[in-house]
């Protein structure tokens, strides 16, 4: 633990300190009723929460709140949701203050407890390192709730950072925002290092090598793999990075960083007043309310009017091609007309009864389909040109 010597003098840091600081924060403990009441109502709806344990990718049991409206109060069958990743001493309790302008834009919610964190079970975390692979899991058991669609991340802190890691993995995600991300662990624990004791860089790289053996033996993370930078240009989703300008644990250049080598055309910065743990403005919120709106539920609808515009595309053109195939037929009929009407012409010796006759039965031909009735018009054909003949042997 930290010990003060002077009133004046910072804080002395034990080794202890330094490598529990990385992977055994201080645990937001709350019980299941801080969560609100599982059935509450909101802009004329009723809601429900369900609870659910799913198994970590170490198999810890991690606990998970699915929010959604009661069957008769959805707007649609088919919604899309955004999954909540705090950062890492908080829970889900952190993003139950976001739950209102989620559920208002017709989209569902599902926060959870990271391993090692709120009432999930396991003695440490990763800082996105395993927590990738847990959400990986989260994401897999959503898709399978019915009526889910498209997906959105909103990260902060160690959740921004594991959003960053997974995202260009899963082509489910289709927008994520990132609250105060770090792009290098490395570069952050020296910064932190700095913040607190004056420190020859060898002597942090030193210090640092003993906490990554450390770490790496109780729970399998090597900081030094711990770069979310590395995932940036592979990284495509319309993305959006909030960092505030006095952070004093992760300094706003990391979002700098990661804004920089991005991969996707749609990205934007907001540079916002307060600190780590500061609440974001309302104003902030409410645009990243509309950013998932405008890709989750719109883009969402755009695409399904692409779809039918298809469809409709499709139809047009296979009534063209009846149009095409009418026109033959029509020409065909014509074209068949005109012989029975030349061999009727040529039969000068006709008298008007086998004329009517010969007419009547061109009209039969007519009001039938043409390949139905082809045997029938080969006959009439054969029998007018017999009487022809009969008619000229007469003469």
């Amino acid at each position: 633990m930290e010990e003060k010597t002077k009133e004046n003098e910072k804080p002395k840091i034990s080794y202890e300190t330094l490598w529990k600081s990385v992977i055994r924060p201080n645990r937001d403990i709350y019980k299941i009723k801080d969560l609100g009441n599982p059935k509450f109502n909101f802009i004329n709806r009723t809601y429900t929460r369900k609870d659910y344990d799913l198994i970590s990718s170490e198999g810890y049991i991690m606990k998970c709140s699915f929010y959604e409206p009661d069957p008769q109060f959805r707007p649609k069958k088919i919604m899309p949701v955004i999954v909540y990743l705090h950062g890492n001493s908080s829970s889900r309790l952190e993003g139950i203050g976001l739950l209102r302008e989620v559920l208002k834009r017709d989209i569902n919610y599902f926060v959870f407890d990271f391993p090692g964190c709120g009432l999930s079970e396991g003695d440490f975390i990763s800082l996105g390192f395993h927590e990738s692979r847990d959400l990986k899991t989260i994401i897999d058991f959503i898709e399978k709730i019915p009526g889910v669609g498209p997906i959105g991340l909103w990260g902060r802190s160690m959740g921004a950072a594991t959003t960053m890691i997974y995202s260009h993995r899963d082509e489910r995600i289709k927008a994520i925002v990132m609250d105060s991300p770090f792009a290098d662990f490395n570069i952050l624990a020296k910064e932190l290092v700095l913040k607190q004791i004056k420190l020859p860089n060898f002597l942090i790289d030193g210090a640092l090598k003993i906490v990554r053996s450390t770490i790496k033996k109780k729970n399998g993370l090597d900081i030094e793999k711990l770069k979310p930078i590395d995932s940036a240009p592979k990284t495509k989703q319309p993305a959006i990075f909030i960092h505030a300008k006095n952070d004093e644990l992760i300094n706003n250049n990391h979002s700098d960083m990661l804004f920089a080598t991005y991969g996707g055309k749609i990205k934007k910065i907001i540079k916002c007043e307060g600190h780590h743990n500061t609440r974001r403005h309302y104003k902030i919120i409410r645009e990243i309310g509309e950013f998932f709106y405008d890709h989750l539920v719109n883009q969402n609808q755009n695409n399904k009017n692409n779809n039918s515009n298809k469809e409709e595309t499709d139809n047009i053109f296979k009534l063209d091609l009846n149009s095409i195939e009418n026109e033959e037929n029509t020409n065909s009929q014509e074209n068949k007309k005109s012989e029975l009407n030349s061999n009727i012409s040529t039969d000068n010796s006709s008298n008007e009864k086998e004329i009517k006759q010969e007419k009547n039965e061109i009209n039969l031909i007519n009001n039938n389909n043409i390949k139905e009735n082809k045997e029938e018009l080969n006959k009439i054909i054969h029998n007018n040109q017999d009487k022809k003949d009969k008619k000229e042997n007469i003469k």
